[in-house]
């Protein structure tokens, strides 16, 4: 028993790490950098807000899965505690910014690398930097109004389950779905909520990815004969790669929660590690992506871990700077 509870809380913390670490590696340094230049780009903007959601959505998840694994019959305690409230908030709230922080990213590559003829483009490509910076912090505000009904979560016993739920056989207490004590409809708001999560954001980041690849590749193939110019588009393609990789593993953490809480809600049993192990995935995975496409951040890292600094030519051949250009 002893050892069983030992390797649970080993495995949580391990997944914790791996899904916090990079991301705060991530946002000391780009704070760093932001404090040194006295500016803050658009690039690290959106990485200090991916980094710093990160963080908070595997550390409540971890807080909220513990806590079940403590006491499986919490979801069945009226009215929910406060923690649970607050932790369901904060992962909601916190996979929204960063989901929606990807999508901008997207979106900002996309029109710095692509060239457009309309001048409606060519005017937006000019002002990007403001209008990202805009999206994202009102993307931000608008996830914490957004999520505020989650507080008013509660479960609403009839008399029947109340005469279950006294029962001495309570780990055989089948609890009732949680509703909102607040005037909500609950169907628009669920709709809202998956909407937002999912089709919106990909209705972003897969035209855009999408886009950069074809541009890329079209202008790569126009300039076989010029290595130079070849050369100075590699960094461009990284970050091609990049975004369609952030895409990819954006796209199966959604799956995996989808299929939990879609078990969940059937009544089938899946382990709430299925849950950790998805957000810390996609955690870990969109650090050590942003990590890559970043100069900065992987001369860092090469420092820390190398005790020396890379060669600056293969730096800049292979990755891109936070600056706006």
């Amino acid at each position: 028993m002893i050892a069983t509870l030992i390797g649970h809380v080993l495995f949580f913390v391990g997944l914790a790490l791996v899904g916090v670490s990079g991301n705060l590696f991530n946002f000391i340094f780009t704070i760093q950098q932001q404090v040194k230049t006295r500016t803050i780009q658009t690039v690290g903007l959106i990485l200090n807000v991916i980094s710093i959601s990160n963080i908070i959505l595997v550390l409540a998840t971890f807080s909220l899965v513990m806590g079940v694994f403590q006491d499986p019959q919490v979801w069945c305690i009226t009215p929910y505690p406060l923690s649970i409230r607050i932790e369901m908030y904060l992962m909601m709230t916190c996979s929204f910014n960063s989901f929606w922080a990807i999508a901008w990213l997207s979106l900002f590559y996309c029109i710095k690398v692509v060239s457009f003829s309309s001048e409606c483009f060519q005017t937006l490509k000019r002002k990007i930097s403001s209008v990202i910076n805009a999206a994202v912090l009102l993307s931000c505000s608008f996830s914490f109004l957004f999520f505020t009904p989650l507080f008013s979560l509660d479960l609403v016993y009839s008399s029947e389950m109340y005469e279950n739920y006294n029962v001495k056989d309570i780990a055989n207490l089948t609890c009732p779905q949680p509703s909102f004590t607040i005037d909500i409809d609950v169907n628009a708001y669920a709709a809202a909520i998956i909407c937002l999560l999912c089709p919106i954001p990909l209705m972003i980041m897969l035209p855009t990815s999408v886009r950069m690849v074809v541009h890329l590749c079209a202008h790569t193939l126009a300039l076989q004969k010029n290595k130079t110019q070849v050369q100075g588009s590699d960094s461009y393609l990284l970050v091609c790669k990049i975004t369609i990789s952030l895409v990819g593993v954006y796209l199966s953490t959604l799956f995996i929660v989808s299929l939990f809480i879609i078990i969940r809600l059937i009544g089938e049993f899946i382990t709430y590690h299925t849950l950790a192990s998805a957000f810390s995935f996609y955690s870990g995975m969109t650090s050590l992506l942003l990590t890559a496409s970043n100069r900065h951040l992987k001369d860092k890292l090469w420092s820390l871990f190398c005790c020396r600094k890379p060669q600056e030519q293969s730096s800049k051949s292979q990755t891109v700077e936070t600056v706006d250009v």
